[in-house]
This record gives C-alpha cells, sequence and structure tokens, in this order.
C-alpha cells in the first residue's frame, strides 16, 4: 500500500478516535438527571455482586475499561445468580505511556462510573453499544450505586432518585429513602426496585 495511503488511514483513524472522546465527554457535561423509575425502565439488567476485576486496554484502538462483577443477583432476571458478569466501558482507568516518550490521556470521562475491585454494587446496567460491544450503567454515574454498611448510594448522593416519581404506593420504610437524603436502606431500595421492575413489565 502506498505510504500517503497510509498515513491518510492514520489520520481518519485518529480523527475519528478524537472525535468519539469529544461526543463521549459532551453526553457526559450534558449528563439528564433520571429518577429511579426513569433508570429501571431504561436498564437492560439491574446487577447486585461484587466487583472482581478491573482492567483496561484498546479494542480495535479504542480505549476502554473491563469490569468484571460476580453477580449475586439480577433484578430483571437476565443475569444468572453467582454468574460473572464482564462489560467493556469507554475509556482507560488512567492516563497510560506508550512507550514512544507519548501518553494516551483517554480517560474514563466525567460523568461515567469508576469501579474498583471488592466494591460492593448495584448496577443499573444499559444495553450494549451495537458498533463497539461498550457498555455502562443507564444514567452514567447516576446508575452505579455503592452497598456499604447496608446503605445504598449513587455517585450524585442520590440527588433526584425520587424526584417527579409517584410515590403514594410506598411503604413507610420505603418513605424514609425519600425523607432523608443522601445514602438510602439497601433492603428497602432493593425491595422497591423490585416493585418497579414488576410494574414496568
Amino acid at each position: 500500500m502506498p505510504i500517503g495511503k497510509i498515513f491518510s488511514r492514520i489520520s481518519l483513524l485518529a480523527t475519528l478516535t478524537a472525535a468519539a472522546l469529544l461526543s463521549v465527554s459532551a453526553h457526559a457535561m450534558k449528563l439528564k438527571s433520571q429518577n429511579l423509575e426513569e433508570l429501571v425502565t431504561a436498564s437492560e439488567s439491574i446487577i447486585m455482586g461484587q466487583v472482581i476485576k478491573v482492567t483496561d486496554g484498546f479494542q480495535n484502538n479504542a480505549p476502554y475499561t473491563e469490569v468484571t462483577i460476580r453477580v449475586g443477583s439480577d433484578a430483571k432476571g437476565k443475569i444468572k445468580d453467582e454468574s460473572e458478569y464482564t462489560f467493556r466501558q469507554f475509556g482507560l482507568i488512567k492516563p497510560r505511556s506508550m512507550g514512544n516518550g507519548k501518553v494516551y490521556l483517554g480517560v474514563t470521562p466525567d460523568g461515567f462510573a469508576r469501579w474498583h475491585e471488592g466494591e460492593q454494587v448495584v448496577a443499573f446496567m444499559y444495553k450494549k453499544a451495537g458498533l463497539t460491544g461498550f457498555q455502562t450503567t443507564t444514567g452514567m454515574a447516576q446508575g452505579k450505586f455503592l452497598v456499604s454498611n447496608n446503605q445504598v448510594i449513587n455517585g450524585f448522593n442520590n440527588h433526584g432518585l425520587f424526584e417527579g416519581m409517584d410515590t403514594s404506593n410506598m411503604s413507610d420504610e420505603e418513605q424514609n429513602m425519600i425523607t432523608n437524603p443522601g445514602a438510602v436502606n439497601s433492603a428497602a431500595f432493593m425491595g422497591y426496585v423490585g416493585k418497579l421492575v414488576e410494574e414496568s413489565k
């Protein structure tokens, strides 16, 4: 292949990668607030489990973070209990030296969920992208909840989680999730998620 065509293809690939990064970053900056009902409806699966592995790399020159969760349960029943679920999210964990004196800066964009081995999570998983197969949580960081001390909280301190929802059919325990901002009881949370899943069928 002529050297000119090789450079042309490399240039095109670099342009496409840059465009993808800018597009994803712009999307993150315009992050639309989603309440719990919207998160449930838009999610393909809702996984409760433990993050057991986090790595990163490149797929067709696109950066990704690969996350494996040991599934305790899936509120939508799509993924088997006690199985392992692996997905790739756009962006590296951290900048990476390319070994030629250059550093690749395509890290996970602002607004996306970030993952760490050992953490207990509830992950509202959005469907995979058709072109790349990459996947992230519904509502980005809004759809990843940390579970600790029998409480759950997302990256936005659960802000807006029940906004605009009809909560008249909530039990007293579930109502407490609204009146107490911030982290909420994990059992009440997952119980209510289960109700919303049934209502969305």
